[in-house]
């Protein structure tokens, strides 16, 4: 059984009076009752008008859950429910009203605590992008922001946390909508607002969590909508696609500064050693003012100790350095080398989880090997730092070196070209195994040979075709063209037949060999008269 009620308000009006017309919701009767009353005692003649813009469905079948909706129009209403009774007289039943009793933030809630556990290390990162957009639908972070405004104005201090370290997104409050009133239109206005104050390519990123929750809610969570609201968004255009290779001197440079880097870390660590004793005792001191000072002392007479009895270099960075660009590992992969999994004797280290979710082993050269086996083993970790320290000495290092613009990325993506350049890895399966993709179109991007290893290539190509070719692989041209050897008989117009010689005669010069050229006379197989 269907019912559909009109549950759009009432309008009140009087004709050429528009000041008197009122709206009453479609329960108010005793409202509008009353006023069509006071304006009648003032002589008006008031009408009443109800819209069609609220029209709400209940629909009950015995076997079926009872679903109610509401539409814009009464047309909509009708089709509503002629769908689902020709659904159910199918034996189907899809539940059109889950997707109004929903909001997308309540999505995106399930979505962090269903699936973000499931994601390659606990999905940190998405936990945090999803939070800030469940934050910015209610402007959380705006609020925070000015609420700390506030604090400084009045005391001086800000003592509002802004539990975050970006700039807060705008246009989102449709977040908090129903899942089946959100158009794609509310998507492009985040999209739009945005790509003002971040990269689009950071934009694109938060477009796929968001596609992937809608895609997950209507295949997988039983919300039914009409139209995803991700078909047909205009995403923004860019082209993140790096090609940053090493050029002359470079890598002499970089090597150079990781060692002077090296210097300075091994130093410090020596110093750590010889002022522990120190420290100790100056957090007995009474004082905070004397245990700054002691700690002050302590250090810079660590120091002179160390520069005088001198100290080891390790050589840390000048090691990860290296074995970037020789393995091509991604950032990750290397910072999360254990000791245990680095087998010197087969020269590999074993990757139990990458990028593409899949193990690998990544070959490492002798020179790399004997390299790390100069790191101390203070950690499980061959390289054990954190990513803000690694950060940090990354950008020292390229100061130093006096290099623009190189990520510590762009080493996979040196060590990937220098390993397509070399011709050591003659099918893409190869060079697959060296890199760890399993998609040839993203190992494309990472392989950019040098345009002069290309052109030499080139001409090694067209040498040994040379090479290969008899007379019979050489273009003959036509007899118009080889009027400048002066050989030609005039009458010739024959584009072939190779032009003959002239008769000899007593008082003709000995024939002499042809000059050597590009041009190579041949002669024919027939005479023209045995034509």
């Amino acid at each position: 059984m269907a019912t559909i009620t009109n549950r759009s308000a009432f309008i009140v009006s009087v004709a050429r009076h528009s000041a008197l017309a009122r709206t009453f919701a479609h329960d108010a009767l005793a409202d509008i009752t009353a006023y069509v009353k006071e304006l009648g005692e003032q002589g008006f003649k008031p009408s009443i008008k109800q819209l069609e813009d609220q029209m709400h469905v209940r629909i009950r079948r015995v076997g079926y859950p009872e679903q109610t909706l509401t539409f814009k129009s009464a047309e909509l209403a009708d089709g509503f429910v002629k769908k689902v009774e020709s659904d159910q007289a199918q034996g189907l039943f899809i539940d059109y009203s889950a997707a109004t009793k929903v909001s997308f933030a309540s999505l995106i809630q399930r979505y962090i605590t269903e699936v973000c556990p499931t994601l390659k290390g606990g999905g940190e990162t998405t936990i945090y992008m999803l939070n800030a957009l469940l934050d910015d639908s209610t402007n959380g972070l705006k609020k925070r922001i000015e609420m700390r405004k506030q604090e400084m104005l009045a005391t001086g201090k800000a003592v509002t946390k802004l539990n975050a370290n970006r700039e807060p997104m705008g246009a989102l409050e449709w977040v908090q909508l129903p899942l089946s009133q959100i158009k794609s239109e509310h998507v492009e206005d985040f999209i739009a607002d945005r790509v003002q104050y971040v990269e689009p390519s950071s934009v694109d990123r938060q477009l796929d969590l968001m596609s992937a929750i809608f895609n997950l809610a209507t295949t997988s969570w039983g919300y039914h909508l009409e139209r995803n609201p991700m078909t047909g968004v205009r995403r923004p255009r860019y082209f993140n696609e790096r090609d940053r290779r090493l050029q002359d001197g470079e890598e002499v440079r970089l090597l150079d500064a990781a060692r002077r880097e090296d210097q300075l870390r091994s130093m410090e660590l020596k110093v750590k050693e010889l002022v522990a004793a120190e420290l100790a005792r100056a957090a007995q001191l009474p004082t905070h003012y004397a245990r700054n000072e002691a700690r002050k002392g302590a250090y810079e007479a660590a120091r002179r100790q160390a520069i005088a009895e001198g100290f080891t270099r390790v050589p840390f960075y000048e090691a990860f350095v290296q074995f970037q660009i020789a393995t091509a590992a991604r950032r990750g992969e290397t910072m999360g080398l254990f000791w245990e999994r680095l087998d010197f004797t087969k020269k590999s280290a074993f990757l139990p989880t990458s990028k593409n979710g899949r193990p690998r082993h990544l070959a490492v050269r002798q020179d790399i090997l004997d390299l790390i086996k100069q790191l101390p083993r203070s950690s499980d970790l061959v390289f054990d730092m954190g990513l803000a320290e690694l950060v940090n000495a990354w950008k020292r290092i390229c100061e130093q070196a006096g290099l623009e613009d190189l990520h510590i990325h762009d080493l996979r993506h040196e060590g990937i070209s220098r390993a397509a350049e070399s011709g050591l890895f003659p099918t893409v399966i190869d060079l697959q195994a060296y890199s760890g993709h399993r998609d040839v179109r993203s190992l494309s991007r990472y392989a950019h040979l040098n345009p002069t290893v290309l052109a030499n290539r080139l001409e090694q190509a067209e040498e040994r075709r040379l090479e290969g070719l008899d007379h019979k692989g050489r273009a003959r041209l036509k007899t118009s063209e080889l009027h400048w050897l002066g050989n030609v008989p005039s009458d010739s117009t024959d584009a072939n037949v190779a032009p003959q010689p002239a008769p000899a005669s007593e008082s003709s010069a000995p024939e002499s060999a042809p000059e050597a050229g590009n041009v190579v006379l041949f002669k024919p197989r027939f005479s023209r008269a045995a034509v």
